[in-house]
């Protein structure tokens, strides 16, 4: 349950001046942390993500059906689509992000026969062990000419994993990726992934990754990879009878030029952007990115966080130093009051700010374009703060959805967060004006 009394009046005081209807929801835990127990969701962690107990909840309230097209146009993780699968729904959900949108997207493998998938487990497992055995004694660079092994081309290659982390974690992905049965091969590759991060010399207790250097931790690598893949064999036990479950597209794509690929016409959205706090998908997933061969060149990342909502890493952040962004035209009214306050303070993070709004401006634009005239959607986004000036994301898209045909239904206060005293997150549900 969420008291509208741990919400500071300077914050649910701007929605009564602004003319927005705001609601605090009776809900439970709605961050990742949620998810972490639930089958399927448990398969990848991606710690900027919502919960599924949040997903349920936004279905019932936009009243989703079997006759709704609904759709996750920032994916992630892949709640949101994974939920609708489960209740039978039909849903396309949208990634700029490869790693991520393989990883809700293999996800999504169901169509497998339990028990021979846990007999290839067996002969894998009993495979691995005799690799593992016979290269117990290997430095990695001999194992590396050996078994012909590929070093993941990350910078601090062996500052991520030990080198006999490494070796192992090469020796399983040498194995998986000879895997011949396609759904298979997607089941351990989500193993794999996880085990990737789980291995790694890291800290996993902050939304974004930092190394931890000194760490004594006992790193198993075969019994990290079992357990993640024992995990996945037990769910899929549980899931219910596939005639039960909705029909899921995903899109590798760019949310910003919907029209370009989107075939359907969208009755329901239910997503979590990213928000403008200068967190980094790309560089959270960038381990992964490297060592899972989605990637090969450093620049690739740099790319991808450039082409990025909020993207904030490397050349992202570089490009804006020397400039000044000015909002889209159309929203300059909404933004001014922004840029005067926070231009003054840091042009660097004015810039960033102005971007994140137009882009999303973008994409909402794009949104109004295949979207029906019954459309209802829920933006799940968090305020900031940038050098001292407090961004209020919700009220501001609120504003931005206005200008290009829609309207503010309800602004749903879902928590605080980080303990910190003004942020928050809420979701903003909007319709066909």
């Amino acid at each position: 349950m969420i008291q509208l009394e741990l919400f500071e009046p300077i914050y649910t005081d701007q929605y009564i001046q602004e003319g927005f209807n705001f609601l605090t929801p009776k809900l439970g835990d709605v961050t990742f942390l949620n998810g972490l127990n639930e089958p399927v969701h448990r398969w990848f962690r991606l710690t900027p993500s919502y919960a599924p107990e949040l997903v349920r909840f936004l279905c019932e309230y936009l009243e989703c059906s079997s006759k709704t097209v609904l759709c996750d146009p920032f994916l992630g993780k892949g709640t949101t689509i994974i939920e609708a699968k489960k209740l039978g729904l039909f849903a396309i959900g949208i990634e700029l992000n490869p790693l991520l949108k393989l990883a809700s997207e293999y996800a999504l493998t169901w169509e497998v026969n339990i028990e021979q998938l846990t007999q290839h487990f067996q002969s894998f497992e009993t495979y691995i062990l005799d690799t593992l055995d016979k290269a117990k004694n290997l430095s990695l660079e001999t194992a590396e000419e050996k078994y012909e092994l590929t070093i993941p081309p990350i910078h601090n290659v062996f500052r991520w994993w030990r080198k006999e982390v490494l070796k192992d974690l090469l020796l399983i992905r040498r194995a998986v990726w000879k895997i011949e049965n396609e759904n298979y091969k997607h089941l351990y590759w989500l193993a794999l992934c996880s085990s990737v991060l789980d291995c790694a010399n890291i800290h996993r207790n902050h939304p974004t990754i930092s190394f931890d250097d000194k760490h004594n931790r006992e790193i198993s690598v075969w019994k990290d990879f079992r357990d993640n893949f024992e995990a996945i064999i037990t769910d899929l036990k549980h899931l219910s009878t596939r005639d039960k479950w909705g029909t899921i597209k995903v899109y590798l794509g760019d949310s910003t030029q919907l029209s370009s690929f989107v075939e359907e016409t969208i009755d329901r959205v239910i997503t979590s952007p990213p928000y403008p706090n200068r967190f980094s998908y790309v560089h959270t997933t960038r381990p992964q990115l490297f060592f899972m061969e989605v990637f090969s060149q450093a620049s690739e990342s740099a790319d991808l966080d450039c082409a990025s909502i909020g993207g904030t890493w490397g050349k992202a952040t570089s490009m804006l130093y020397e400039i000044e962004v000015a909002p889209n035209d159309h929203i300059f009214d909404i933004l001014l009051p922004l840029v005067n306050q926070l231009r003054q303070e840091n042009n660097l993070m004015c810039n960033y700010a102005i971007k994140y709004f137009n882009m999303m401006d973008n994409h909402i634009a794009q949104l109004a374009k295949v979207t029906s005239k019954k459309f209802r959607g829920a933006y799940i986004v968090g305020n900031s703060r940038l050098s001292g000036v407090d961004i209020f994301t919700d009220i501001l898209l609120g504003k931005i959805f206005e200008k290009n045909g829609f309207a503010v239904e309800q602004i749903l206060v879902l928590r605080k967060r980080g303990g910190k005293k003004k942020l928050y997150e809420t979701a903003i549900c909007v319709k066909k004006a």
